[in-house]
Order: structure tokens, then sequence, then C-alpha cells
């Protein structure tokens, strides 16, 4: 198992999602989903973003000459209206701007698994393709496989890797392939292997969805998942109330896993390399009630953190 305290942040404040219906996209109980990594919409997300910190850095460098000559030359000081208001406007307005863009305006290029219906699907057309209850170019997930290549050398001379999946008739299926974004900067294969494994026990039926966080709040819109939980006296907020602390530990812990563990070694002899599947984490990690103490930083000091980074970055 692993996760990403990103997805927590996104899915884990949401403290009742009994209104998603089983058929929503937005069910990670039901669908997976990875962004299309070649997928040109992602230059509108972050490069207003790279555009936004540049315009800040402007900013800072105009107004340190401004006070400069505010000391020494004060006759011809200026001070840089146009810098400033240009990034406190540009970086605001897309920090507002930026969850419509990407949710209602740009195309979704996503490619998802489909639990209940052991489906794959992509968002973009793809030839001689059935369409799904959403309109998406459909396949049974036994016509899918999955491969890794090395993508590219970094400045230090590591190579990269990067996962994709393509229909395994991809001459009559031309556009059934995407590369699958993996965590960080993969110069590990086993990123690569561990994001197919994660697909793979997803898609299996016979046991209940990893105990994750970002798929907590839709464990009980799993049958399968809501029986074994109720069997087991699963706590219903496990996950949503531990610390971020206590996670972040966890999912360092879960890393270094992924970065050691031996894939080739555990398909070949699974007695010795296989590792036993974590079902109740919850026994494994009790949640340590000390790291849940309030943070004692004034309430203006969080807020203002806040806010520098939203009119800095936007973000």
């Amino acid at each position: 198992m692993g996760f990403s305290i990103v997805d927590l942040l996104i899915f884990n404040r949401k403290e009742n999602s009994k209104n998603i219906q089983p058929q929503s996209l937005d069910n990670k109980g039901r669908y997976l989903g990875f962004h299309n990594a070649g997928d040109w919409t992602l230059g509108l997300t972050l490069g207003p973003i790279l555009l936004g910190a540049v315009l800040t850095f402007f900013s800072i460098i105009s107004l340190l000459v401004w006070v400069y000559e505010s000391f020494y030359y004060p006759e011809v000081a200026a001070f840089p209206v146009f810098f400033v208001c240009l990034s406190l406007g540009f970086n605001l307005f897309f920090l507002n701007f930026s969850p419509i863009l990407a949710r209602y305006i740009l195309p979704r290029r996503e490619v998802y698994f489909d639990r209940q219906n052991q489906t794959v699907n992509f968002t973009w057309s793809v030839d001689n393709a059935e369409k799904n209850e959403h309109g998406h170019s459909t396949f049974p997930f036994e016509d899918i496989e999955a491969f890794y290549s090395k993508a590219n050398h970094s400045q230090g001379h590591g190579v990269t890797h990067a996962m994709y999946i393509a229909h395994k008739d991809y001459d009559n299926h031309h556009g059934a392939f995407s590369e699958i974004r993996v965590k960080d900067n993969p110069q590990n294969p086993n990123y690569c292997k561990y994001t197919w494994e994660r697909v793979v026990r997803f898609m299996d039926l016979s046991k209940p969805l990893v105990d994750s966080p970002e798929i907590e709040p839709f464990r009980h819109l799993d049958p399968v998942t809501r029986d074994f939980d109720k069997q087991n006296n699963r706590p219903e907020k496990y996950w949503r109330l531990m610390s971020y602390k206590q996670m972040e530990k966890i999912e360092e812990q879960l890393d270094n896993d992924i970065y050691r563990f031996n894939f080739d070694g555990a398909i070949t002899n699974p007695k010795r390399w296989a590792n036993k599947e974590i079902t109740k984490p919850w026994e494994k990690w009790p949640i340590d009630e000390s790291l849940n103490k309030p943070d004692d930083t004034p309430y203006w000091k969080r807020l203002m953190k806040t806010l520098a980074m939203q009119i800095i970055a936007g973000v």
C-alpha cells in the first residue's frame, strides 16, 4: 500500500462523502485515474504558476531598487506600481480562476480504471472503441498492457524511467496509449512497477480496496470493501483522524520500502521476497494522539503564511 499526502489534502477534508454517487467519476472507490503525462493542458496549469513566480521576482527586485533610490536619489525614485500591481493581480486572479479552469474548462485528459466494470477508459477519441456511460473510449482491462522504459538523461547523466499503458492491439485501436505520471522523478524503475501493481491490486475484485487515505471516504461505495470493513470493525475515519505529521512518517517509510523492494525477486520467488499486504493499518499504525496536539502557532502567522504563498505564486 502507498499514498500521497497531496491526495490526502484533496480528498480527506471531505468529512462526509455519502453524497457522492456510485457512478460519479469522483468516486475513488470505483475509479482510479491517472493524468496523461504528455497532456498539453498541463502547461496551462503549471505555466501560470511559474509566470506568477517570475513576476513576483521582478516585483521584489523593483521594490529593492526603489528603496535604494529613495535613500540615495530621492528625486528620481518612483514606486514600481506597474510590476507590483501586475504581480498581485495576476496571482490573485489565477488563484481563484485555476480551479474553475481545471474542472470545467480544460478538457479532461485522463486514463481511468473502472473497478466495477473491469475496464480501462480514455477520455479522448480512440479508433474502433466502444463508449462507456460517460461517453469515453472503453476497453476490457485484460486487453491493456503496461511497460516502462528509459525516458531521458538528466544534467547529471542520471537515467529516468516513464511508464506507459497501451492496447495490445494498438494497430486497430490507435490512440489507446498514454504515459502514466508516476511519483516524483523516477530514476528508480520501482516507482513504475509499483504504479502498475497499484492498478492491478485496485482491479482485483476478490479483495477489498487498499486501505489508503484518498480512498477512505469512498470505501462504503464498494460492496466487497464495505463487507470487509464491517467484519473487521474498521474505524470509519481512521486516516482522517490521524495527524499529518504521523502520515508523513508513514509515507516516508513506505517510500523507502518501494525504493528498495525487489520486484523481480517477488515475482520469481514470492515466498522469499514478497511482502504481506497490510490490510489493517489501524493495528499496525495506531493513531499517535501526542501528534494531534493543536498547533500553537498564532492564527495571524498561519494566515499570513497562506496569504504570502497565494500572492507570491498563486498557490
